[in-house]
């Protein structure tokens, strides 16, 4: 039985949309080595994390909270 592989078309007007969409958002980037990234994925998956990027985010929210205090 041969599986049908479904190709999702990027067109025009959904790359204009992308576009759009990420010119009104900033990037935030940093390196971090092996062992770090190892130890974040770890500790957010212990605290039931789907996503690094959600991760990172509450924990740069937590700093924010803490340093207002």
């Amino acid at each position: 039985m041969q599986m049908e592989i479904n190709k999702m078309v990027y067109n025009e007007s959904q790359k204009k949309a992308t576009i759009k969409y990420l010119k009104g958002l900033k990037e935030i980037r940093f390196r971090v080595t092996p062992e770090e990234y190892n130890n974040y994925q770890e500790a957010a998956a212990k605290q039931g994390y789907k996503s690094m990027r959600q991760f990172y985010m509450d924990a740069i929210d937590e700093k924010i909270a803490k340093s207002q205090k």
